[in-house]
């Protein structure tokens, strides 16, 4: 069952996964970055998953004429998930972050590579954010 309107394209379906069922809600114009990949919000467990097109596709089906009620709930439900949805880049760190840490204080910087010489007390800590 597909729902679309000038600003949203949702389509309503049932995700069959055994005990792990239940209704799902896909949002078109979440893209994951992989076309291998899709978003789907997952009413049971109350959250935006990214699921394996190729192995989940053969799972779905449309929302049956006795299960539209579904369509409230998974409304609801996704417009909560999605306040607080960071997509894939969540808990990933970006190459800026990732960049080296320098250890030495640059005024402190003499020119001579022999750290042995170095006064311990000018080298910082390095610590991961």
């Amino acid at each position: 069952m597909a729902r679309t309107s000038k600003d949203k394209s949702y389509w309503y379906g049932y995700l069959m996964a055994g005990e792990r069922s239940s209704p799902v809600l896909r949002d078109d114009h979440l893209e994951t970055g992989n076309p291998k990949t899709i978003y789907m919000f997952n009413l049971k467990r109350g959250e935006i998953i990214e699921y394996v097109l190729e192995i989940v596709e053969k799972k779905m089906r449309d929302l049956k004429l006795d299960e539209s009620g579904y369509t409230r709930e998974l409304d609801a439900g996704y417009k909560r998930a999605r306040r607080n949805f960071a997509g894939r880049s969540a808990g990933k760190r970006s190459t800026t972050d990732a960049a080296i840490v320098l250890l030495r204080e640059g005024s402190d910087y003499s020119g001579d590579d022999d750290i042995s010489k170095d006064n311990p007390d000018k080298w910082l800590e390095s610590v991961e954010a």
